[in-house]
Parts: C-alpha cells; sequence; structure tokens
C-alpha cells in the first residue's frame, strides 16, 4: 500500500530511480510538477519524487517556483512546503521562500501553516524569530503550527547539545512537527489517551501523546485517533491526527475517516487529509471507491483533489 506522505515518496520512486537521478530527469520531473495541464495526481507524484532525491538547484527550482506562484492552488503549494520541509534543506532561498510564505496572511491557511512547519523541521534556530512573530497570528493554526516549531527547534538544540542520539525521531520515517521524548513514549498508553484528548493541555504536548501512542501501534492507536477526531476542537490537532491514521495504514479507521470527509462543516484541511488518509487506509472496495469518486467534484477544491490523489493511491495498490 502507499499511505502516508514518505510512502507515497517511495511508491513514486518509480518515476526516479535513485541510482539515474540525472538532470534531464530531475528537470523532466520538475517541468510535470509545474504543468497545470497534467493530471493532478501524477504532478503529485512528481512531487514525491523529488522529495526522495538529495536537494540540489534542479530540485530546488521547480518545488520554490511551486510553493510561490498561487496558481498552483493551496493543496499543491502545502504539499511542496511539506516536502521541502521533509527534505530539511536549509538552503538561503528555501527558507527565504518559506519565510515569505508565512509572513504573507492573504495567503491561504493551510499554506501558510505547512510552511510554518517546514521550517520547524529544517530547525534552524535563526527562524525562531519569524515563528515568534507568528505566535499570535490571526489563523489559530498558523499560531498553534508555530508553536509546535518553535519547541521542535529548541528541543533538536537541546539535543545536539546533550548528544543524544537516541530517541525523538519517528519510526515512520517522517520528521515529524513534535519529537517524542524517551521518557513519555514510555509512558502509558491510558495517560497519554487522557493528554492527547486533553482541550486544556498545550498543543505541543497533545502532539506528543498522539505521536508516542502512535509509535506504540495497534488498535489503541487507531481508537485514540479516532476520538481525536470526534472530539477535539481543533483543526491543527485533527488534521494531523487524520494524517497519522494514514501513517498507521489500519482498516479499521476506514469509518471514520470517511464521516470527516463528508462533513461539509469541517475544515478542509481536515477533510483534505481524512480523504488522503483513505486513500492508505480503505480496502480496495466499491463503497469507498464511489464515495472518493463523487468526491472529486467536491466544491472545495482541497478536498476534490485529495480524493483524486486517494483514487491513484488505491487504484495503484
Amino acid at each position: 500500500t502507499c499511505g502516508s506522505k514518505e510512502q507515497r515518496g517511495k511508491k513514486m520512486s518509480y518515476v526516479l530511480d535513485h541510482r539515474v537521478a540525472n538532470g534531464d530527469k530531475l528537470i523532466a520531473l520538475g517541468k510535470r510538477l509545474l504543468d497545470e495541464e497534467e493530471v493532478f495526481a501524477k504532478r503529485y507524484r512528481c512531487l514525491f519524487a523529488l522529495m526522495n532525491v538529495k536537494p540540489s538547484a534542479l530540485t530546488r527550482e521547480p518545488l520554490l517556483r511551486a510553493l510561490m506562484e498561487k496558481k498552483h492552488g493551496a493543496l499543491l503549494r502545502h504539499e511542496v512546503a511539506y516536502v521541502l520541509g521533509q527534505m530539511r534543506d536549509g538552503n538561503e532561498e528555501v527558507v527565504e521562500g518559506l519565510r515569505k510564505v508565512l509572513r504573507d496572511t492573504e495567503d491561504d491557511v493551510m499554506v501558510r501553516h505547512e510552511a510554518a512547519e517546514a521550517l520547524g523541521a529544517i530547525g534552524i534556530p535563526q527562524m525562531k524569530q519569524v515563528l515568534e512573530e507568528h505566535l499570535e497570528d490571526a489563523s489559530r493554526e498558523v499560531a498553534e503550527t508555530c508553536e509546535l516549531a518553535l519547541r521542535r527547534i529548541v528541543d533538536e538544540q537541546k539535543r545536539k547539545v546533550e548528544e543524544k542520539a537516541e530517541g525523538g525521531e519517528s519510526v515512520f520515517n517522517t520528521v515529524d512537527p513534535t519529537l517524542v521524548s524517551e521518557e513519555v513514549q514510555n509512558t502509558d498508553a491510558e495517560k497519554l489517551e487522557a493528554l492527547a484528548l486533553d482541550e486544556s493541555a498545550n498543543m505541543h504536548d497533545r502532539y506528543e501523546a498522539i505521536f508516542a501512542v502512535r509509535n506504540k501501534g495497534g488498535k489503541q492507536a487507531v481508537d485514540l485517533m479516532a476520538k481525536c477526531l470526534e472530539q477535539s476542537k481543533s483543526a491543527l490537532l485533527k488534521h494531523e491526527v487524520a494524517f497519522v491514521l494514514g501513517q498507521l495504514q489500519n482498516t479499521e479507521a476506514t469509518d471514520v475517516l470517511i464521516k470527516i470527509l463528508r462533513d461539509e462543516r469541517e475544515h478542509p484541511m481536515v477533510r483534505h487529509e481524512a480523504a488522503e488518509a483513505l486513500g492508505s487506509v480503505a480496502e480496495k472496495n466499491k463503497d469507498v471507491l464511489k464515495l472518493l469518486e463523487d468526491y472529486c467534484g467536491n466544491e472545495c477544491l482541497p478536498v476534490a483533489q485529495s480524493c483524486m490523489v486517494a483514487l491513484d493511491m488505491l487504484e495503484n495498490q
């Protein structure tokens, strides 16, 4: 299967063999990524193929164009920001591009949030200033993301000083927005669940609890994620939970993800993650395929495009 974003990148490796990642192939990928006439799911494939390549001018140029040119749409642009964060490319142009997106209060919230998260993933201490500027952002999702990104930079710096090589990194091969300490990872699952569901707790602690439970895996992890989707008041937290369900790839999450996708009152960033997660967790059955096909025409473009991507993932399982 091919669900979580790093797994989508691996799936798309058939587009680009790492051993033959020559200039011509990279240029071709970049052109397809930027081609508005290209099938959207194929543009996605090109994006995640580029993610699997060592950063260079040939990867940065198309990625930054896709990020900065608003004509490419919120969904693709926010995924580009995600990819730049996962690549941890501290190049000055990349960092400046992400900073500009974060500061543009007229840009889509989903894109700005992902730019802030990417700055945290790249982890350059000099980025703390721009993140601090938006701790009181008018968008709750952006403000909460900046809080998480700042904490991640501080935690990573602390780990480097203490020369801790173990713990904190994701077992799912992703650069998560929150590092999980060894102490939290070893905490009882029931306590972690209580913390994840505690609306009065700070976002970092709730995220850390969610990722710790994810790392434990199993039905208990799926059940907690479902509770978070049903009970949480934070769109940011719910969108991350939907993403985590995609990583877990457990078919038992199908029903709750369908419920979120269908809820027109839910934040688009949550519905979009639910749709993409369905491409990972749902069995290839007629009901799920029909639902995704129906929502490919949804009036919310990020949701519609996410359903196109999910269908592509299911059809290529």
